[in-house]
């Protein structure tokens, strides 16, 4: 017999919820609606400004007078791709593995939260928290900002993390759009003109050697989740464009660098640094550049030393082993809930389960782990 938590997240990832085509936000609202009513669980669809759907479950017993606890998840996942084995959106279990899109980021965790509610307002557990499990859409694109910024409560849990240790922080984000000019000429005559191509590809290595330097030199205090032994600022080109037709050498080629910035540092402070070192590099080098900061996301982590000390206990009962407190290499939707409450991360995700990419799966035992801890949190309370 297929346990409620699997079967659930099966019904979950057949639903193709792509992000950048919003896609079937709403059937997949509405059938988190019917299984919380199914369950005798109190349920509520909140469409935001945007038009994204997002939904909140709670038990009705729970007590209203006490401390109130958000495990957060989400429902959208990336579009799933090219190259796989097979249907994304078809799951399936085997080996003691779930497959398909969005299997681990972050439906597991929506399928255990909501399992671990069922299971106490069937069991009739005394309740010892507000609990409130949080679905929201738009997470991937970070268009779940202004819904989240409306959330209260006394302690946020983010149910999207990894499951090795406990985490108290992320990344912040920056994105620079670089474009770096030449001069357009046929591509018969390129004496005549200067390729953008071949001026971006300095800045490219001068990027690169930058890059180095910080991920060895600007380090966190806080322990990385995976990887590295203490969080680095790390950045990346993650785009290029440039041309216009096989026979023109371009006058222009855009680069996108991508930073990730370590917790205690202002995403837009990291920005600008670099920023300024490849203007100083293109006018010493005599090339023309523009650049721009974009989509700012600042690093965060929460500083309540009772609430870490207390879900670290938690966790090494359920794990059995000692935990790390650790922080996040990416970004979360914990930063818009870090100025009014203490803000934990858990989750289903380890780094082979190909979350973003191809074949993605999550480990049947995590997401029974996250059950337990879910279920623990709400017998003990705070």
């Amino acid at each position: 017999m297929v346990e409620y938590e699997y079967d659930l997240l099966c019904k979950l990832v057949a639903i193709d919820t792509n992000s950048t085509l919003r896609k079937n936000y709403d059937e997949i609202t509405n059938l988190l609606l019917e299984e919380a009513n199914t369950a005798g669980l109190t349920a509520e669809k909140i469409v935001d400004e945007k038009g994204i759907p997002h939904v909140l479950i709670s038990p009705p017993n729970a007590p209203k007078k006490t401390k109130r606890v958000i495990f957060l998840t989400h429902y959208d996942v990336v579009a799933a791709g090219e190259g796989w084995d097979f249907d994304p959106f078809k799951p399936f279990i085997k080996n003691g593995k779930l497959f398909g899109r969005g299997a681990a980021d972050d439906k597991s965790s929506i399928a255990a939260t909501l399992a671990a509610l069922k299971w106490a307002f069937e069991e009739k557990i005394p309740i010892k928290i507000d609990p409130v499990l949080v679905v929201a859409g738009g997470e991937e694109t970070g268009e779940a900002e202004s819904f989240l910024k409306k959330i209260e409560g006394d302690l946020c849990i983010v149910l999207d993390s990894n499951c090795e240790g406990l985490s108290i922080g992320a990344s912040g984000i920056a994105r620079l759009n670089v474009k770096v000019f030449g001069k357009q000429t046929h591509s018969a005559y390129p004496f005549m003109g200067k390729n953008s191509i071949y001026e971006a590809s300095k800045i490219i290595s001068f990027i690169q050697k930058v890059a180095k330097d910080m991920e060895e030199n600007v380090l966190s205090r806080f322990c990385a989740s995976t990887h590295y032994e203490r969080v680095p600022r790390r950045i990346s080109i993650t785009r290029i464009s440039s041309g216009v037709a096989a026979n023109i050498v371009p006058a222009e080629c855009d680069l996108l660098i991508d930073i990730r910035t370590i917790p205690e540092e202002k995403a837009e402070e990291a920005a600008d640094k670099l920023k300024k070192m490849i203007e100083e590099y293109a006018k010493s080098n005599s090339i023309k550049i523009d650049i721009q900061i974009k989509s700012l996301m600042n690093g965060w982590y929460t500083t309540d030393e009772n609430i870490i000390n207390k879900f670290k206990e938690i966790l090494e009962k359920i794990l059995g082993s000692k935990v790390k407190v650790v922080a996040d290499l990416g970004g979360t939707d914990g930063v818009f809930l870090i100025d009014r409450m203490p803000v934990i991360q858990f989750g289903t995700c380890r780094d082979e389960n190909n979350i973003h990419g191809k074949n993605e799966f999550v480990y049947l035992e995590d997401i029974k782990k996250v059950k337990i801890f879910v279920e623990k949190v709400i017998a003990l309370g705070l």
